[in-house]
Parts: C-alpha cells; structure tokens; sequence
C-alpha cells in the first residue's frame, strides 16, 4: 500500500472516506489514486458504499459505522426523516431497516453493505426548519422532528391523512404522542411548508390537536 495513504487511514478520524480525502495524499496521479483504491477494496480495507464514497475497513476503523451517522456523506445535502425518524422519536412502533433521508435533489436509492439507503425529494424552500443536529461535528447527523418527518411523508407519498385518527391508522401514531410534540414547529410547518396540500393537512391536524381536544 502507498505509504501515505496507509497513513491517511491510520489517522482517519471517521468511518467514511472519499475519493476527494484520498486526493490529499494521492493527487499527483489520477491512475495511481485509482489503482491504490481498488487494491484497498479488494483486501477489504474498504468497502465501496457508492461511487467514490468509502467505508474504512475495521483494521483502520476508529468508530463503529452508523447509518443515521454516514448517510449525508452517501448523498447530500439529506437528513433523516420518514419513517426512519418517527422511529428514532418512537412514534411509531414497527422497526425500520431501511435508513430513509429526505433531501432536496433528486431522488435515489443505494444498496449497500449496510442496508438499503433511500433519499427521498422534498421541496427546498426552507429545507432545514423543523431539522435538529444530533451528535457533535465528527459523527453528528440531522433528524428531521416527528412533525417535519410527516409532513415530508404527506408531500412525498401524497397520503389520505385529514385527522390524527388517520395517522394512528395508518402509521400507528398514538394521540398522545401527537399531543405530546412539538406544536411550535407544527405551527411554523403548516404556515412555511412549500406545498399548499401539505399545509392544509398540517392545518388540519394543528387544529383538532388545540381545539381542547374535545374528542379525545
């Protein structure tokens, strides 16, 4: 192995490594930066999540890898949300195996030693509002809030949901977890959502939710 890039690795803070970071120490020869990759991916010293994106092999790995963790790094800008996020704040019950990210390019699917990663298009009109850092700069990731991860569900998949009884329904979502969330950023959704349809839904729910909760 290129010494340098034997280094690279040993000092390699986290568990993704791309082509661009290989560049540092390998930029003077496009073929040979090449050559050293698929070297590296045949003796396992990384495996390939997508084109030019790698995970470090466990001889150089520093962390264990997580999905929520090294998902903007397989496409991106994206944030976890959907289904992937109603689990992580337990609204929903079923667990989730695939890592389901929104984001404001086109959307894609990557199949991967880790699991099926899927990004979803959402509009990108103030993408990041109900979006919440969790971790700190070297492993940290974005988790969309419950309310955002429905609301981007609602724009995406073009759901049937007027009432929370339907999202109980649907998606098992209990009332009390509903009553429960954060009915600011509900608040700032249902006025700022790029979508009408969608914040006409969230309109609707916001209201049955503070109108005493008489039904309940």
């Amino acid at each position: 192995m290129d010494p340098n890039f034997e280094k690279l690795l040993q000092d390699w803070p986290l568990c993704v490594i791309r082509d661009i970071d290989i560049a540092t120490v390998i930029s003077d020869n496009a073929p040979r930066r090449y050559a050293a990759v698929n070297r590296a991916l045949k003796k396992g010293i990384l495996v390939r999540l997508r084109r030019g994106v790698y995970l470090t092999g466990k001889r150089f790995r520093k962390v264990s890898p997580s999905n929520f963790q090294i998902a903007h790094t397989i496409y991106g800008p994206s944030y976890i949300s959907f289904e992937s996020a109603l689990y992580y704040h337990q609204w929903i019950p079923e667990a989730v195996y695939t890592t389901t990210c929104a984001t404001a390019k086109r959307s894609r699917e990557f199949e991967t030693p880790l699991g099926l990663f899927r990004y979803t298009h959402v509009p990108n009109h103030l993408c990041y509002l109900g979006i919440q850092r969790v971790g700190n700069n070297d492993d940290g990731f974005f988790m969309a809030d419950p309310w955002k991860a429905l609301a981007d569900h609602y724009y995406a998949y073009n759901r049937n949901w007027n009432r929370p009884e339907d999202l109980y329904s649907d998606m098992r979502i209990e009332m009390e977890d509903m009553l429960g969330g954060d009915l600011t950023t509900l608040q700032l959704l249902a006025k700022h959502y790029q979508s009408d349809r969608v914040r006409k839904f969230l309109t609707k729910i916001l209201r049955s939710l503070t109108d005493g909760n008489k039904n309940y």
